[in-house]
């Protein structure tokens, strides 16, 4: 079959935004980049109609219709004149795609039964530019099916007939960057987990369906916001996990959690690349035991102490320092993707125990919120933390999912336990049961 095409536009490419650099020199089978949100119909997907749907919301996001091109200095993005395929899912999503090779999406759409999903690298964008794509193209699915939905910006379902804004294109981390600010300090190296990886080509995924209300409920107990009580929970998992290991096997470092921070909000950005940064709550069991209260106690302080502008841009003003270092734009490419890997390991996750991303409350236009069963949202794998956690909610329910690069479970195990012994029902769900 011919593939189709969009008539190509002259001197049509984008720079990667700073967030995104970073992803093509470290790409490996299990480091792929990335991550996953799906949304559930009441209805079986039609097929023909979904595609007919994608092909018309792309054109809405020129800065996503794109492959990702090799110059002698730095990637870049080159528009793709192809319109993406439908995939039919796997048993294992999030599985490394031939991003490199010559037109190529960074980003697929797959389907199964009810289900729609896109899986997007963070070289393209982050969980809240991958969230509006798919809503987008939802609405316009079922509007194709007659179903009338109106486009609603505010809730993340843009308008086809809407001229895409420049500010959609821009690398905001760019336009926020102040060069008179100092960086920020760096931590130590976090504890890290032991187990044996997966063969290749395999990630677990384990979701817990919780009601969002006894989840807030609990949260204001302890007085925090939903997301502080996750991330306390889920550091209190891993200190339970250290002190079930023998004294000699304990290997006690900080526990760390890389938390991204959606800094749209905070700077007024309408961007619809990568524009986060991570905070990194941690406790320290060479300290002593922690309770749950104290880690809450932390959790709560630390994160507004670093969700602050003044902090977050003395990250901004590092991360894009750093791109801008006259070293690091004069070498190429060859000796970046060699030299980048150890640096992301060096100064990256050797600080972290484990990724905690929480994309918020998904909400849509009531006309086509009726339509949608469910959403789900997956992280990305990778090599350093064989453990990551995500969470979102809709309607009534708050989902926590974990994808994993290794058979262990026993972290899972101690959060989903954590929670129902707090009173707080828990249902399982996992493709390990396949």
């Amino acid at each position: 079959m011919k593939i189709p095409r969009l008539q190509a536009q002259d001197n049509n490419w984008y720079k990667l935004d700073n967030a995104g650099k970073i992803y093509p020199a470290i790409l490996t089978s299990r480091t792929t980049s990335l991550f996953r949100i799906s949304a559930s119909l009441k209805d079986p997907i039609v097929l023909n109609l979904l595609e007919e749907a994608n092909n018309r919301v792309i054109k809405r996001f020129p800065y996503y219709q794109v492959s990702l091109k090799q110059g002698f200095f730095w990637y870049y993005l080159e528009t793709n004149p192809r319109l993406p395929r439908i995939e039919g899912d796997s048993l294992y999503p999030c599985m490394k795609m031939p991003i490199k090779k010559s037109r190529m999406f960074l980003f697929r759409v797959r389907a199964y039964k009810n289900r729609i999903a896109v899986e997007f690298s963070h070289i393209l964008t982050d969980g809240t530019g991958a969230s509006i794509y798919l809503k987008t193209l939802c609405a316009e699915y079922l509007r194709l099916k007659g179903i009338p939905v109106k486009a609603d910006r505010s809730k993340g379902v843009f308008s086809l007939d809407e001229p895409v804004r420049e500010e959609e294109k821009e690398d905001a981390f760019r336009k926020y960057f102040n060069p008179k600010l100092p960086p920020p300090s760096r931590g130590a190296k976090a504890f890290h987990l032991k187990w044996k990886l997966l063969p290749k080509h395999q990630y677990n995924l384990t979701s817990g369906i919780l009601p969002i209300e006894e989840v807030k409920r609990r949260s204001k107990d302890l007085k925090l916001s939903l997301g502080e009580f996750l991330i306390s929970v889920y550091l209190y998992s891993f200190q339970l996990y250290i002190q079930s290991l023998p004294v000699k096997r304990r290997r006690l470092k900080p526990i760390r959690m890389n938390v991204p921070v959606n800094l749209r909000k905070l700077y007024n950005s309408e961007t619809m690349r990568n524009f986060f940064l991570s905070v990194e709550p941690w406790i320290d069991p060479r300290l002593g035991e922690y309770t749950l209260e104290e880690i809450a106690a932390k959790v709560h302080h630390y994160m507004h102490y670093e969700v602050d502008r003044k902090f977050l841009n003395q990250q901004i003003t590092r991360n894009v320092k750093g791109e801008l270092n006259i070293l690091g734009r004069l070498m190429p490419l060859s000796m970046k993707n060699a030299l980048l890997p150890v640096l992301y390991k060096l100064m990256g996750e050797n600080n972290y125990t484990s990724g905690f991303s929480n994309l918020g409350p998904i909400e849509l236009p009531g006309e086509m919120a009726a339509h949608i069963e469910r959403f789900d949202f997956f992280p990305p794998p990778s090599e350093g933390n064989k453990i990551k956690c995500s969470a979102h909610s809709w309607k009534e329910n708050l989902y926590i999912s974990f994808g994993s690069l290794v058979n262990e479970t026993e972290i899972e195990r101690l959060f989903f336990t954590s929670l129902r012994k707090m009173g707080i029902p828990v249902k399982i769900e996992s493709n390990r049961f396949y």
